[in-house]
């Protein structure tokens, strides 16, 4: 049986018996990926894999950043531990000084007539010593007696100067002391009054209290002759008298900081006065008994003495010696000399101020003024000391050296929390970098201070890394940025 010959297919027919879809039809589905495209797949999901490992170690191994600061190896805070005036102040900010260098002297006429004093003092009792060991009466003998009451004499005399010297210093300085309180209470006075005239209203509210403790009776006092704005009290000042009365307060508010400070020094003028006479005056008390015994000695030469007598001189002597050392101390307090090489960091007073072992007797400054914030430090401070990394030093504390000096080479300072100390050891290599500069160094760690720093919630420890290159351009004080490598 023939087969019966196809039929041409047309139209959609056509289009389905050549395997393509036609209008309205649904595309038949692809053939399955390739092995190759699959294994290309997974290659590249490796790499990515392999990739961010490499990443995630590259951050995790990155040095960890610490703050620091740099610092000189030394900070020397120096001042006078007795007070007094400056007599001298031979340098400034920047200077190189070298150790033993002298930067700064006080006033030191009285130290140096007490040591004459001592020196005498030793010098009696250290022949009346010489003489109880040979009692033998001669011609000699009697000589170097009366040698030896000369010299008690005169230490006595020279005492007995040194007093009077400092009683008369103190006196004036007291007297000048009053003349400055009487000025300063003349102008607050002055100042009240006028502020009582012009001002009736600002008076009222202030204070009646001078500052001396007692009743100001010239600012509470009614003005003589006031004009018609001020006697009324619904006139309004206008803006310009508003701003001279305030002015006027303000000033009244210095006038009366001033006169606090004046009468605060004159106490310690009146004070440092007394303790110093009375000083004087035990010293001159130990030059007449010194004096006796010399005169007792020449009245009974030729007698025995005991060894109760000798072990007396013997102790006379002591105490003379530890009297002169005493004073040879004092008068070397009286100069200050640079304990080491290094550089003035700051300086504060001058000669003709009053300096003490708390640093210089400063104006109490705008904190003692009305109307201040309650915040800002007390006192007008130059080159106050900051404490140094890991001391105990009260930062704030009002303690203003006269001279500031910075010694040895630079280094920085960091803190490092106690999460990270573990892995520090002295010699470990680090980088710092200065913003200020703009620059990076090596170095390495120094030294590790156990003493902790502990803030509410958590212990820093503060590490020193030496550096390797000292830069000129480095400062003490300038921040910087530690990583430990």
């Amino acid at each position: 049986m023939m087969a019966r010959p196809s039929r041409p297919v047309r139209g959609m027919n056509a289009a389905l018996a050549g395997g393509e879809a036609g209008v309205g039809e649904i595309r038949p589905a692809r053939s399955p990926m390739g092995l190759w495209r699959v294994a290309l797949a997974l290659v590249l999901a490796v790499a990515a894999t392999f990739a961010g490992i490499r990443t995630y170690q590259a951050v995790a191994s990155r040095p960890v950043t610490f703050s620091g600061q740099v610092t000189p190896a030394h900070a020397y805070y120096l001042n006078f531990p007795n007070t007094g005036t400056v007599e001298t102040l031979t340098v400034k900010p920047g200077d190189h000084v070298t150790a033993g260098q002298v930067l700064a002297t006080q006033v030191s006429s009285v130290a140096a007539a007490n040591l004459a004093a001592a020196q005498a003092a030793v010098d009696a009792e250290t022949a009346l010593l010489a003489e109880d060991s040979n009692p033998a009466t001669t011609a000699d003998r009697q000589a170097r007696g009366q040698l030896d009451i000369a010299k008690a004499e005169a230490a006595a005399d020279s005492t007995r100067s040194a007093l009077a010297l400092a009683q008369v210093s103190t006196e004036n300085a007291i007297a000048a002391q009053n003349s400055v309180i009487s000025a300063d209470q003349a102008a607050l006075d002055d100042e009240t009054a006028r502020l009582t005239r012009s001002c009736p209203a600002t008076a009222a509210a202030a204070s009646p209290v001078a500052a001396s403790g007692e009743p100001n009776v010239t600012a509470s006092a009614p003005p003589a002759a006031a004009s018609p704005a001020a006697t009324s009290p619904t006139t309004t000042t206008a803006p310009a008298q508003q701003q001279s009365c305030q002015s006027l307060q303000s000033q009244i508010d210095k006038d009366t900081a001033r006169l606090a400070q004046a009468r605060a020094q004159l106490g310690t003028l009146q004070s440092t006065g007394q303790a110093h006479a009375q000083q004087l005056q035990a010293r001159l008390t130990q030059n007449q008994s010194v004096l006796q015994a010399a005169r007792t000695t020449v009245a009974s030469q030729g007698a025995p003495l005991t060894p109760a007598a000798i072990a007396q001189a013997r102790s006379r002597l002591a105490s003379a010696q530890a009297q002169l050392a005493a004073d040879q101390l004092a008068l070397r307090q009286t100069t200050i000399t640079a304990p080491a090489d290094g550089t003035v960091a700051g300086t504060a007073g001058a000669a003709g101020d009053t300096v003490g072992p708390q640093g210089v007797h400063t104006y109490a400054g705008p904190a003692a003024q009305s109307g201040t914030l309650v915040d800002q430090l007390p006192g007008i401070q130059l080159f106050v000391p900051t404490p140094a990394p890991g001391t105990n030093q009260v930062a704030g504390s009002g303690y203003t050296a006269l001279v500031t000096l910075h010694s040895g080479p630079l280094s920085v300072t960091a803190q490092l929390p106690e999460s990270r100390i573990a892995d520090v050891r002295e010699g470990r290599a680090a980088t710092v970098t200065v913003p200020a500069t703009g620059r990076t160094v090596t170095g390495r760690v120094d030294h590790i201070l156990l003493q902790p720093a502990r803030v509410p919630g958590a212990t820093y420890y503060n590490v020193t890394i030496g550096l390797d290159d000292q830069q000129e351009t480095l400062m003490p004080g300038m921040s910087a940025d530690v990583a430990l490598l």
